[in-house]
């Protein structure tokens, strides 16, 4: 009986980690971009493959190696049903990459209407670690009870209840920078960050690396990274459904 009862558990734990039912169309042509998972289901409207696959595995656009070129240009938008198992459980924070339930569905999702197939190899590459300025963090700790948020551009952030490891993604993905969390802090906070871009020299706005450590109390130390590629073996364009 011990033997029926922990195949039982085994067999929930696989069919949580599957959509019930996806549907999988070309992106209406417009610039905004959306990712929500809220009452059961998860949408997602405007993405690329190819970044569908950085958030099924938690890794940065620059570590997708290979495949066609449409997965870079072809846009999709998701409507999935996620199974009761996940949608009735406490889910990590929406903007936490560390939701391995929600990553395994994508990824199983990806694989069966994208007919993706991956390998991965292991490497080091320069990066930064985003660590605490000798100053202190100059950062609210957020209520618990909040909503995550966070939204911005390319010259500011604005977040509520936001994660380190949350914003070391937003600006590894945001910049030619690898940036990784290693500032030791728990929890969320609330912030406001502005910058100029590389590109604006004329701004009156400091470098990122400067508004960071006076806006935040945070600083960019330079760093050799363990690096994951993602390498695309095979992928090809889904059937409408």
């Amino acid at each position: 009986m011990k033997e029926l009862a922990l195949l039982i558990a085994l067999t929930t734990v696989v069919t949580a980690q599957e959509f019930e039912v996806a549907s999988i169309r070309p992106a209406r042509q417009d610039d905004s971009a959306k990712v929500d998972g809220d009452k059961g289901y998860y949408v997602v409207h405007n993405l690329t493959l190819k970044r569908l696959i950085t958030m099924a595995w938690g890794v940065d656009g620059r570590d997708v190696i290979g495949g066609p070129n449409w997965i870079s240009s072809d846009h999709w938008d998701i409507a999935a049903k996620m199974p009761a198992e996940y949608a009735t459980r406490q889910q990590d924070s929406f903007l936490n990459p560390q939701d391995q339930f929600l990553r395994r569905m994508l990824q199983n999702l990806l694989a069966d209407r994208f007919r993706l197939a991956i390998h991965r190899e292991a490497r080091r590459a320069d990066g930064f670690a985003l660590v605490v300025a000798k100053s202190g963090t100059k950062m609210a700790a957020a209520n618990r009870d909040e909503d995550d948020k966070l939204e911005g551009g390319n010259r500011y952030l604005k977040g509520r209840n936001v994660t380190m490891m949350v914003l070391a993604k937003v600006l590894s993905d945001s910049g030619e920078r690898r940036v990784v969390d290693k500032t030791g802090l728990v929890g969320g906070y609330d912030f406001e960050l502005h910058w100029a871009p590389d590109d604006d020299p004329a701004s009156d706005d400091p470098s990122i690396s400067t508004a960071l450590k006076e806006q935040l109390g945070l600083q960019l130390e330079s760093v050799k990274l363990p690096i994951e590629e993602i390498i695309i073996d095979r992928a090809e364009r889904p059937n409408q459904n």
